[in-house]
């Protein structure tokens, strides 16, 4: 059995003195591959040096999250633009290497007085997922309604642009927070996973039924560690390994098999990630 997490968050300071050990624990629970979640430019050096320790288990994604927005975005921009290009393109221009731009997105929890400067480094994003055809880890806390009004809007105005329809954003709803409608309205606009975690396991959590809804087809799992661990490890440190509670939970409440659960959310996450 093999089960992707999708969405951790390994060079945080909470896996400082043991992150090889959570990557052995991981592997024993049969987490066969984690991907790392990018907050900001100065965090992906880090991600790239442990992911090198450990290929084809672990991989990178670049991005800027809404809360690490710098007060100068240009010069954010530009700066995780180079570390994008340099990590992706040959000296000749060809794309040859490719990642997930993430974990990027709109969050109105915390703070509404900077949401035009995240929508515009969410649309410069945008930009770079359909330039280079990479996949976005999304990020949508207390803002799905605006997040689909956003999208709409990008897309007439990519269209309007090009005269044409442009390419289909693809990506992963990270830790999906919103209800049944607006899953759905979001897979009419692009072809997006949702993103099931610890708060699956959650009594009183919406996720349930939102994931009885899209169907296992359109999930992918993941941790968001060292955040919102499942149960039984509830106010916890979350890790790698425990993406096998939630697969364990996800199955009881399909009524399926654990194995079909990670074989079929594996190739989800393989085809939509390229890992």
């Amino acid at each position: 059995m093999k089960i992707i997490d999708t969405h951790c968050h390994l060079i945080s300071k909470a896996f400082t003195t043991d992150v090889e050990a959570c990557i052995i624990h991981a592997q024993e629970a049969g987490i066969s591959k984690m991907v790392l979640a990018c907050c900001n430019e100065t965090e992906f050096p880090q991600i790239i040096a442990l992911c090198n320790r450990h290929p084809g288990v672990l991989f990178p994604s670049i991005g800027i999250h809404p809360e690490d927005m710098a007060e100068d975005i240009d010069a954010q921009l530009a700066a995780t633009r180079q570390l994008l290009d340099g990590y992706c393109l040959a000296d000749d221009g060809r794309l040859v290497r490719r990642l997930p731009i993430g974990e990027i997105g709109f969050d109105l929890y915390w703070d509404k007085t900077r949401f035009d400067d995240q929508k515009r480094i969410l649309q410069q994003q945008f930009d770079w997922a359909l330039t280079y055809d990479l996949p976005v880890l999304l990020h949508i806390r207390d803002a799905m309604p605006q997040f689909l009004e956003f999208l709409r809007q990008y897309i007439i105005n990519k269209k309007n642009t090009a005269n044409a329809a442009p390419a289909r954003l693809r990506g992963i709803l990270h830790c999906y927070s919103g209800n049944v409608q607006e899953a759905f309205e979001a897979m009419q606009l692009g072809d997006f996973m949702i993103g099931i975690g610890g708060t699956l396991t959650y009594k009183n959590s919406k996720v349930p039924e939102v994931a009885k809804a899209v169907g296992l087809n359109r999930i992918v799992l993941e941790t968001d560690s060292p955040y919102l661990a499942p149960i039984p490890h509830r106010g916890h440190r979350n890790e790698p390994a425990y993406t096998a509670d939630t697969a364990r939970f996800l199955a009881e409440l399909l009524g399926i098999s654990l194995e079909e659960v990670a074989e079929t959310t594996t190739r989800n996450a393989e085809k939509l990630l390229g890992i």
